[in-house]
């Protein structure tokens, strides 16, 4: 009766954000990067984080690589609790398992590539559901929600501690870098242009970097009011789009996430 009743709470936006989830974890699966991909006798670095220590000290990432049948079998598992959740985000049975997973997967995939991807948003939009108590579901959202504030906020800070701004050739720099491979295969696509184009001219890239600088800064203003989280959200996936356009980096796994933390989400009984 409560699971129910729940569900005839949920509001048309939150639908929308759980089908995100689901969209996105498909997209890892298209893309090669989800658990069935991982597989072989990889080279793997944890690195000082800590939160990957225990997974690797019980060998659990190495076993998922080393059989595909768990591979294949996790990545069934998840996509189905996924679409569970999706139906019933207010039960935190599915909730708790479905973040457990996800953040297997996290571990596994940063270790399997040997860096840390801050693509974390698809395990963090779990937390507030994972707990039973409204109350509980709130403070959870509201603590997911300035963590995602200070995360962009900091960003933005540490470009200007770091005097990257103050070079004008800085993106133009970066930005040839991240395309090396798609020169080295004469990749003449649409990206590729646009990437060129910045890489020959630094001042429009310099006002580009600018510009995200402050789309990062922004963030500042959520840790004093909701009133502009819907531009907020607009300002960050701008950011994110514009990455994937100009830095080949993609934006799936923090698309869900910051619809969700931007929401204005209240949970209600």
């Amino acid at each position: 009766m409560q699971a129910a009743t729940s569900n005839k709470n949920i509001s048309m936006a939150l639908r929308v954000i759980c089908y995100l989830l689901l969209f996105e974890y498909l997209l890892f699966i298209i893309s090669g990067a989800s658990f069935s991909y991982l597989q072989g006798n990889g080279f793997f670095s944890i690195e000082v984080d800590p939160v990957s220590w225990g997974f690797y000290l019980l060998g659990v990432p190495q076993f998922i690589t080393s059989h595909p049948w768990a591979s294949v079998s996790l990545d069934i598992i998840t996509v189905t609790l996924l679409i569970l959740f999706s139906r019933n985000p207010f039960n935190n049975k599915i909730a708790i398992p479905l973040f457990l997973l996800l953040l297997l997967f996290y571990v596994t995939l940063m270790g399997h590539l040997a860096h840390h991807n801050y693509q974390f948003g698809y395990c963090l939009l779990l937390l507030p559901f994972m707990f039973k108590e409204t109350i509980n579901r709130n403070f959870a959202y509201d603590a997911v929600r300035y963590f995602a504030l200070f995360f962009y906020f900091s960003a933005g800070l540490l470009k200007i501690t770091g005097n990257s701004w103050a070079d004008p050739a800085h993106f133009s720099h970066l930005v040839s870098g991240q395309f090396t491979p798609y020169y080295l295969e004469h990749n003449t696509g649409f990206r590729t242009m646009v990437n060129l184009y910045f890489s020959g001219l630094p001042k429009p890239g310099y006002v580009l970097f600018l510009l995200s600088i402050i789309l990062e800064i922004a963030a500042l203003i959520g840790f004093f009011t909701k009133k502009f989280d819907t531009w907020l959200c607009v300002f960050i996936l701008l950011f994110h789009f514009g990455n994937w356009l100009l830095m080949d980096i993609g934006p799936w796994g923090q698309v869900a996430f910051v619809c969700f933390v931007f929401s204005r989400q209240k949970f209600a009984d």
